[in-house]
């Protein structure tokens, strides 16, 4: 699925607090997006099972579309620009 298609056909369906979306690149790097309806935004994170943390950070709708459609190759926290640690 192209990175268009996501942001056309996928990140609509994001509407309750109990919905999310996990990309994963070639490494099995998984990427989720987890919507926070009530606040207008989204929260996208990248976690590290090993770590047992994760890297992550808030964006809106249109920074949301605009990170999918120039979504990394590999998914680390040093692709994604502004993410923070976060324990587990």
């Amino acid at each position: 699925m192209s990175a268009k298609d996501i942001r056309d056909q996928l990140l609509d369906r994001l509407q309750s607090a109990d919905d999310y979306l996990g990309l994963m690149d070639a490494a099995d790097h998984v990427l989720q997006i987890l919507p926070q309806p009530e606040q207008q935004q989204f929260y996208i994170e990248l976690p590290m099972d090993a770590e047992k943390a994760s890297y992550g950070r808030v964006v809106n709708r249109v920074e949301l579309d605009e990170f999918i459609l120039h979504l990394p190759a590999h998914l680390t926290p040093a692709t994604i620009p502004g993410l923070s640690y976060q324990q587990w």
